[in-house]
């Protein structure tokens, strides 16, 4: 009788498909050889006759190779998915003068993974019977359902509207389904935040880079182009840092969260080499994030760092972090040193005068009437930009909710934002109940980690639209299917009362 593990035996069949079913089978041959000696024939004299068409016929191939690649191994499709979100925008600008389809090849590609289990034949009916008994899908599939309800909501007369919200909500579904079909294991864990970590770190190093250089050329035409960009950007004459994502925010948001991630996991290190890499990678996300301009994102991390505070507070290494931390955190708000950076930081905590958080302010006291008159919401996509493109004419057209708690209160209605808290409970409950059941110190690592991050989150939910974007997407609900996995890993956990 074998001995051998079954997810160990699966994952090697996973990571060996491409090469036994293309490369062994279909092309070691002198056919194959010959194919490849033509395709490479042909495409340098594209190259040199017709670089237009040599470089789309370049990047068909390559794009198709890419979906190929998703379809075969849905690890490599989530990893592929991650590097395409943190790049593409960036790519795009450089490329295409920001004209290339970004959300729709993200679908692509989402779709592609998702239909790897189907091409490797893969018995998904116990692991999506597994995944739907947990209270965090029962909450999402009580969602979803919601949402779908909203196409005949009275208020909003645009199926595209709906339409959009609805293919954004099942890309969400289907990352966390197919995150949590990949981590079967703590390998595939540790191996995705190593991939996440590497990402992260390449950003937020760029985000310097643009600090200290000044932005690139192509990068200042992207910002001058558009009046609203351009005012957005360019603040108290300088340029917020948005690094190689969509804008300064999602890149402010996205360092923020993973920077508390992997500085909480650099503090339950015990190697030196590991822990000296993630403080630094660490920093250089910190860095990135503070070149943004976001004050958002400095509430972020302000708020995750004290989650975790509180869920290991009995420990000696939280409490000489935490004294840390709070010293630096001092020295920067009173310290005597400024400049646009430092500014922004300090009015996130010491309160501001500018006029557009007296603008908000007056916004959210006008529309309240509306929340408690509308229980259902005013239908998808009908505020702010979304609104004056798919529902022009509507009330809450052109609306600037300018927080993703009013927007969902606006969109959808007391209830539908009352669905949404109970599920971000639900989430925070099941990391908080795994932190403290659990028993192997690697696996409560990740719990806190994991736990404090999605918190930040939450908390950037109360001045941005944080959740739903191309970028956070591959992050945020990776980190929930780890949560609902670890479990299943840690052999020692102890039974807590409900």
């Amino acid at each position: 009788m074998s001995n051998a593990n079954p997810i160990e035996a699966r994952n090697k069949y996973k990571s060996n498909a491409w090469k036994q079913v293309f490369i062994e089978q279909k092309l070691n041959n002198w056919l194959g050889y010959l194919l490849f000696f033509f395709i490479a024939i042909g495409m340098g004299y594209l190259m040199a006759n017709q670089l237009t068409l040599g470089l789309g016929l370049t990047g068909l191939i390559c794009s198709m190779a890419v979906i190929m690649i998703c379809m075969i191994s849905a690890e490599a499709g989530l990893y592929i998915n991650v590097l395409y979100s943190f790049f593409a925008f960036h790519f795009s600008r450089l490329l295409f003068h920001d004209n290339f389809p970004v959300g729709v090849a993200s679908d692509v590609l989402i779709v592609a993974t998702l239909f790897s289990f189907f091409v490797r034949r893969v018995a998904l009916r116990q692991s999506v019977n597994k995944f739907s008994k947990t209270p965090v899908a029962k909450c999402i599939f009580v969602l979803v359902g919601y949402m779908a309800i909203q196409l005949f909501n009275p208020y909003a007369h645009s199926f595209d509207g709906w339409y959009q919200t609805m293919r954004k909500l099942l890309d969400t579904v289907i990352i966390l389904f197919i995150a949590y079909n990949v981590f079967d294991s703590y390998d595939n864990i540790k191996r995705f935040l190593t991939v996440l970590f590497i990402l992260c770190a390449i950003t937020g190093i760029y985000g310097c880079i643009q600090q200290w250089h000044g932005l690139f050329n192509f990068e200042i035409d992207w910002v001058t182009s558009d009046e609203n960009r351009y005012g957005l950007t360019f603040i108290n004459g300088e340029f917020r840092k948005f690094s190689t994502m969509s804008d300064p925010t999602a890149y402010g948001v996205i360092m923020a969260s993973c920077s508390i991630l992997f500085l909480i996991i650099a503090i339950n290190q015990k190697r030196f080499a590991v822990k000296a890499t993630l403080i630094i990678g660490a920093i250089f996300m910190l860095l990135g994030m503070a070149y943004s301009q976001t004050r958002t994102a400095n509430a972020m991390a302000m708020a995750g760092l004290a989650l975790f505070v509180l869920l290991t507070i009995n420990k000696t290494s939280t409490k000489i972090s935490a004294i840390i931390g709070a010293g630096i955190f001092l020295l920067l708000l009173y310290g005597p040193f400024y400049n646009n950076t430092i500014t922004r930081f300090r009015t996130t905590f010491m309160g501001s005068q500018d006029e557009s958080f007296k603008v908000r302010e007056v916004n959210r006291s006008f529309i309240q009437p509306y929340i408690y008159s509308h229980p259902i919401g005013g239908g998808l996509c009908t505020t702010g930009g979304n609104g004056l493109r798919f529902n022009p004419g509507h009330y809450l057209a052109g609306f600037p909710p300018d927080s993703g708690y009013l927007k969902k209160a606006l969109e959808t209605g007391w209830i539908g934002l009352a669905i949404i808290c109970i599920l971000y409970f639900t989430v925070l409950k099941t990391g908080i109940r795994g932190y403290f059941s659990c028993k192997d110190q690697r696996i409560k690592a990740i719990y806190a980690a994991c736990t404090a991050s999605i918190f930040s989150f939450y908390v950037a939910e109360f001045s941005q639209d944080a959740i739903g974007q191309i970028t956070d997407l591959v992050v945020y609900y990776p980190l929930i299917a780890i949560l609902l996995r670890l479990k299943d890993f840690d052999h020692k956990k102890q039974i807590l009362p409900i």
